[in-house]
């Protein structure tokens, strides 16, 4: 007997799946570019944006690997299935709901299922948390992934466990599809709570399955060492499985007002903070303070990617009263999260950071491997206008400021003046004189140092009391410090 398949309407299943909203669904973050957007590609090792979603419409291409076609082939990489499995992929639970439109202002942040999280107490997902994060950091889960650390990334967490006694800092999701939802479940944790927690994803068939699996599992803490979230960085080397899995939004994680930081620890008053990308940078950095007996002098903290929220800079700010460094990844999309931080701390905040440019390709993670604890001195090393390539050093970001507000502004003099100055009081004179030297060279380079009109301007500004909050002088930096 033949059976009769329905045809399948694939206009249709585009229409009502838009391409953009199940790539958020899947965990990839997206950033809006032009009539598009951008992410790391799920289907091969990616640490740039080459993965374009939309730049032709209902079309995905990958500029590293090539991939590419509809919403249809997505799902089938994604998920590895035939073409009617990933139809009726399509039209399970999996991706119902999950929208796009309530945050295309936002393209950074994921899609969530916001009606998932709504009736789960704060008290309860920590708990719910709690209990996942035992079920990761068994001794045979902790011990493995930080053996993966230590010989397949280069990062020694032993000085900082010692230095923090005994505290477990990673654990592991097993390769098990179901292993932590059955864990949880045999301690009382119902369905809507593993869905909830995002700790769970049911298939569509109706089953529910583990979120993480095969990944190193990073903890996010508050200052009561309590659980937000947790980080899944992928070990299993598929070329579908996106390198790094975030959590969505819960009752008690939002990742727009959430830093990773390893450790909460109370800092000593020349403490510096250091804006790293990824957790593993952030563990790298902690481990290797960790390591020169620094950990009170270095505060390190990761956003999870290269967007910033206001929230992210005042936690940033009121760590220490020194300007934070922001060391992101030396690729193109490193760079232009750099650029958001100066616009939202020092554009819009007023509030100076230094910038620590690391050698194309690298992060703070691959520099520590290879340099070991004492590469950390390099992370933090004095404003220089020399510059190799080779290593990383420290810029007072005096010129691409200027570029910023020229991009924006009204009347670039004044405001040029209004800004600059602002941040230059708050500033050690040695970054100081350097802040106020490229902003007048960039002026100058842009036609609006005419006569010395700028430069006169920010010299008398420089002379009436300052008005920002966060004047304080700084201590300045020494060698001895890392």
């Amino acid at each position: 007997m033949n059976v009769q398949r329905r045809p399948v309407d694939v206009e249709d299943i585009r229409a009502r799946h838009p391409l953009a909203d199940v790539v958020a669904a899947a965990g990839i973050e997206l950033h809006q570019r032009g009539h598009g957007y951008v992410g790391c590609c799920p289907f091969h090792d990616d640490t740039t944006p080459s993965f374009s979603v939309d730049g032709i419409p209902d079309r995905f291409h990958c500029f590293g690997c090539g991939a590419s076609g509809d919403v249809i082939d997505f799902v089938r990489r994604t998920r590895n299935l035939g073409f009617l499995e990933a139809v009726a992929e399509l039209d399970g639970d999996r991706y119902r709901e999950r929208s796009l439109s309530a945050v295309r202002p936002r393209p950074h942040l994921r899609a969530v299922p916001e009606a998932a999280t709504a009736d789960i107490p704060s008290s309860r997902a920590f708990e719910i948390n709690q209990q996942a994060w035992e079920h990761f950091a068994t001794p045979v889960g902790a011990g493995f992934a930080t053996h993966y650390l230590q010989h397949r990334r280069g990062i020694d967490l032993d000085p900082l466990t010692r230095a923090f006694r005994g505290q477990i800092f990673v654990g592991h999701a097993t390769h098990g599809w179901s292993s932590l939802t059955d864990h949880l479940r045999s301690q009382g944790v119902d369905d809507d709570e593993l869905l909830g927690m995002d700790l769970s994803m049911r298939t569509r068939g109706g089953r529910l399955i583990d979120t993480y699996h095969n990944r190193v599992i990073i903890p996010i803490t508050n200052e009561r060492n309590q659980i937000r979230g947790f980080i899944g960085r992928d070990i299993s080397g598929h070329p579908a499985a996106p390198k790094y899995r975030n959590p969505t939004h819960t009752p008690v994680f939002d990742k727009s007002q959430v830093l990773y930081r390893p450790t909460h620890h109370p800092l000593s008053p020349d403490a510096q903070v250091l804006v790293v990308e990824g957790a593993l940078d952030a563990l790298a950095v902690a481990a290797a303070a960790a390591a020169v007996e620094a950990s009170s002098r270095v505060a390190v903290c990761s956003t999870n990617g290269v967007a910033v929220s206001p929230t992210h800079v005042e936690q940033v700010l009121a760590m220490t009263h020194r300007p934070p460094r922001i060391a992101f990844d030396g690729d193109p999309a490193g760079q232009q999260g750099t650029t958001r931080w100066l616009d939202a701390a020092c554009i819009e905040r007023r509030a100076p950071v230094l910038v620590s440019r690391l050698p194309s390709g690298s992060d703070p993670a691959d520099w520590l491997a290879a340099r070991g604890p004492s590469g950390l001195g390099d992370l933090f090393a004095r404003p220089s206008n020399a510059h190799d390539p080779e290593v990383p050093s420290t810029v007072v970001p005096g010129r691409q400021l200027i570029q910023l507000l020229l991009d924006r502004v009204d009347d670039p003099i004044r405001d040029a003046v209004d800004t600059i100055a602002a941040l230059a009081a708050q500033l050690p004179p040695t970054e100081r004189a350097q802040l106020l030297r490229d902003s007048t060279s960039e002026m100058t380079r842009h036609g609006w140092n005419p006569r010395d009109a700028y430069a006169k301007a920010l010299e008398d500004a420089m002379r009436r009391p300052p008005t920002t909050t966060r004047a304080t002088p700084l201590i300045p930096v020494t060698p001895s410090l890392i």
